[in-house]
Order: C-alpha cells, then sequence, then structure tokens
C-alpha cells in the first residue's frame, strides 16, 4: 500500500512529538536556579551593594557574563 503524502507526514508528525517529547525531559532535568549573593558586594567590581543582587548595575552583569562564557 502506498502511503503518499499523508502517511509521509504522520511519520514527520511521530518524530517531531518524540523529539519535543525528549527536549521536554531534558528542560525539565536542567537547574536554572540562581543563588542569591550573601556577600554583600558585586560578583563582578566587588562595589558594596545593600540587597542581595548579584551585580551592581546591568554593565557589571554584562562583563561578568561575557568572560564567564569565554571559559
Amino acid at each position: 500500500m502506498d502511503k503518499g503524502l499523508y502517511g509521509m507526514s504522520d511519520e514527520a508528525d511521530n518524530a517531531n512529538e518524540e523529539s519535543q517529547k525528549q527536549l521536554d525531559a531534558t528542560l525539565k532535568s536542567v537547574n536554572t536556579e540562581v543563588p542569591e549573593n550573601e556577600t554583600g558586594k558585586c560578583l563582578w567590581c566587588e562595589k558594596p551593594i545593600d540587597d542581595k543582587r548579584r551585580w551592581c548595575s546591568p554593565i557589571c552583569r554584562n562583563e561578568h557574563e561575557y568572560y564567564a562564557n569565554k571559559l
């Protein structure tokens, strides 16, 4: 029996569904928690900050992430 165009799309749909299930399972296992900064200082420039933010400014955050991703 010839599957024609409909049979091929069913196979593609099934493959896409399986890929999505595997992606969902992988994403569930990724830890996305960001620890609070308990040091009282910016993690990049070490400027004192009054709360639990990790950086004192977007500039420090961007520089920290840029250099961290180079490693």
